[in-house]
């Protein structure tokens, strides 16, 4: 599996750009791969330092040239939910802002993710916002050099604030990367809330964050909080839930987590670095959520099923584990029963949405399989 066209164009953009910001230096193998581990470190395991690098160049080199690129795939899965249900809006340009844009992971995956298949028919009026005047100048380079190299249109407004205190400009998208687990707790929701009022009626609020228990549990949270706004304020759960309620099942115990996980190859210079830093090699992970002011289900199926868990085959059964307005449950079907109706059941991944009125799948259970983003 080689990396698409695209992932290549974009991994071009940020490196020249990053080049252009802080100069080759930094972007040295060694002292790049240095810094790629220290962020991660700080990350997962010493949160503490997680706004102190040793060394603020070398670890925007890093933010830049590695999970930068990196991290831009990952829009390509709720864009794709939004698109298959016809809910991103029709406006052109379409006003987005990102909050928190760094080095403009996601603003660069939603190019990516709409631009690649009408080459020349989308055109973007970005807002990107973060206290880092040197990620948003590698941002916006970034952003002009593969606008360019897929023949699409944009404009970019920078803005350097803290995304908590500056006023938000009308938008039909907005998007939240990585920023939501490094403000303090009390400000989330604030933060979220401003974001979905400064969205159209037909708008969305996009939010990535890691896919590690703390972070993603810390967004569970948060849609529960969302959920239980009163009307207007209360958003509408797009994806990943196909579950419309509160609470999520998933906080329930505190072991549990929500996360995506899917297969990518990742354009070559990266693809190096996450072999030799031993990071990112094994695909996409991440939690998200998309939420809408005006109710728009991913499935209209009564009884959709997200898929929260890899597939498990112990002797003579497929088993997954699923959420919906049911809660938690394990989707079952014993080998002996399989059928044409069913099949689709035994290719069911993490991320897909089945539909199927039974938890124990027999030979008359019709299944459905949607898939996004694959």
């Amino acid at each position: 599996m080689t990396a698409s066209p695209v992932h290549v164009a974009l991994e071009d953009a940020v490196l020249a750009a990053a080049r252009e910001v802080i100069g080759d230096a930094p972007l040295q193998t060694a002292a790049l791969t240095r810094a790629i581990i220290d962020r991660s470190r700080r990350y997962t395991s010493d949160r503490d330092r997680l706004a102190k690098p040793a060394d603020r160049t070398a670890d925007l080199a890093a933010r830049a040239a590695f999970f930068t690129i990196a991290d831009a795939p990952k829009l390509a899965i709720p864009i794709a939910e939004l698109a298959a249900r016809g809910a991103i809006p029709p406006r052109r340009p379409l006003r987005v802002t990102d909050l928190g844009a760094g080095c403009g992971a996601l603003a660069l995956g939603l190019v990516a993710s709409l631009a690649s298949d009408e080459p020349g028919g989308a055109m973007f009026e970005f807002t990107l916002i973060d206290r880092d005047v040197d990620a948003l100048r590698i941002a916006a380079a970034a952003l002009r050099r593969f606008a360019a190299a897929q023949h699409t249109e944009l404009a970019i407004t920078t803005r350097v604030a803290d995304v908590t205190e500056t006023a938000l400009p009308a938008a039909d998208l907005v998007l939240a990367g990585t920023v939501l687990n490094e403000l303090p707790e009390s400000a989330r929701l604030p933060l979220a809330r401003a974001a979905l009022a400064s969205l159209a009626d037909d708008g969305a609020l996009i939010i990535v964050e890691p896919a590690l228990r703390d972070t993603s549990r810390a967004l569970h949270t948060l849609r529960d909080q969302l959920l239980a706004l009163a009307p207007p304020a209360a958003p509408h759960v797009f994806a990943p839930c196909t579950r419309q309620l509160a609470p999520c099942p998933m906080l329930a115990n505190p072991d549990d987590w929500c996360h995506e996980a899917r297969p990518l190859r990742l354009p070559p210079h990266t693809h190096e670095l996450a072999r030799v830093t031993h990071l990112r090699d094994d695909g996409l992970k991440f939690s998200y959520l998309t939420l809408r002011k005006q109710p728009r289900r991913l499935s209209d199926h009564p009884n959709a099923w997200r898929v929260v868990s890899e597939p498990r085959a112990p002797k003579g059964k497929v088993e997954l584990d699923a959420c919906s307005n049911a809660g938690l449950t394990r989707l079952r079907l014993l080998r002996r029963h399989r059928t044409d109706a069913n099949r689709t059941f035994e290719r069911a991944e993490r991320g897909d949405v089945i539909e199927t009125d039974a938890t124990e799948i027999t030979a008359d259970t019709p299944v459905e399989r949607r898939t996004f983003g694959r």
